[in-house]
């Protein structure tokens, strides 16, 4: 016979709320933060509609995984898939304020998430819209990049973008890193990579990596304090020029 310890009546103590939403507990919400499935791909098909949209994993809210990784599909088909010149020219009539009436290039822009059609306003510009027109009109640089520490459970990884700034980590998505390295999570602390970035980006969040790959080693004295390189506006002899 099995001997229940905490008595017949004993119930799972409740988990806290999150503060910062309605739909779901604080573990749920900690934990959506840093996965791609966002809190609703956690979370049992009971409650999935519940926490569906909620905005502590979402992909609008600035740091969640689901933020970083959708900068970098947008910064990728900005870069290696741009829209259709027509289609382009529609978004940019959008986020200037105009009104299209060809619905082939607005299907094609909600499509991609660039738009969305409102009951008010009809067809406007979304975020990530606006940063797909920002990414094309930005200039992007190949840097070596130092993989500074990995943090397992995070599922990121701590790096130096030599080109942006030579001493600020910058936090990227650990599994971006092995998918395109093909490096385990332990072997790439102390690694150089070279990437593609916008070395321009106005804090570290806003720097968005393409095009990883390992890198031969450095130049002696290139990572030396005073060396002249990654200093927030670099070079075309720093950063090896334009992508």
């Amino acid at each position: 016979m099995t001997i229940e310890p905490f008595g017949p009546d004993y119930v799972r103590p409740a988990q806290r709320d999150c503060p910062n939403c309605r739909c779901c507990t604080a573990q749920l919400c900690e934990r959506g933060r840093t996965s791609l499935r966002q809190c609703f791909g956690l979370t049992s098909d009971e409650h999935r509609q519940t926490v569906y949209r909620c905005p502590c994993s979402s992909p609008a809210t600035r740091g969640t995984h689901a933020w970083r990784a959708e900068r970098i599909r947008v910064t990728r088909y900005a870069t290696e898939h741009p829209l259709p010149p027509d289609v382009e020219v529609t978004l940019r009539a959008l986020a200037d304020g105009g009104t299209v009436e060809d619905t082939q290039p607005l299907a094609r822009l909600r499509a991609a998430g660039f738009a969305l059609e409102t009951e008010t306003a009809g067809h406007v510009v979304t975020e990530v819209g606006c940063l797909y027109l920002a990414v094309r009109g930005d200039h992007r640089f190949v840097t070596p990049v130092e993989v500074l520490a990995v943090d397992l459970q995070a599922r990121t990884a701590s790096v130096v973008v030599v080109g942006w700034h030579i001493q600020e980590p910058v936090t990227v998505l650990l599994d971006q890193l092995t998918a395109h390295t093909g490096l385990d999570p332990q072997e790439l602390p102390g690694t150089f990579l070279e990437a593609e970035a916008n070395c321009r980006a106005a804090t570290a969040d806003d720097v968005v990596l393409t095009r990883i790959r390992a890198a031969p080693p450095l130049p002696d004295g290139w990572m030396d304090p005073g060396a002249g390189h990654g200093d927030g506006a670099p070079a075309d002899e720093a950063s090896g020029g334009d992508a």
